[in-house]
């Protein structure tokens, strides 16, 4: 693995890492304001669509979770040409 290699992955990870976590918190925050909505609505339809709401943030949730772990997976590498000393 190349010197520029390695710095451009560097440079993708915390790009990444720092997209998933605004990503995150930004989700919660909303997540957070539909489920008050749910709890304080009398309107039985309404509950029902932002309880599947709820649903669609919590798969997003996963794949952003997904998504930290495949990145540092992307690490593995780097680690092993830094100790082989390539």
């Amino acid at each position: 693995m190349t010197k520029e290699e390695r710095q451009k992955i560097d440079e993708l990870v915390m790009r990444t890492f720092t997209l998933a976590y605004e990503l995150g918190t930004s989700l919660d925050e909303l997540h957070r304001q539909f489920r008050e909505l749910r709890f304080n609505t009398q309107d039985r339809d309404l509950e029902a669509a932002v309880i599947n709401l709820e649903h669609a943030f919590f798969m997003t949730a996963q794949s952003i979770n997904i998504l930290k772990e495949q990145t540092r997976n992307v690490l593995i590498p780097l680690k092993k040409a830094h100790r082989t000393g390539e």
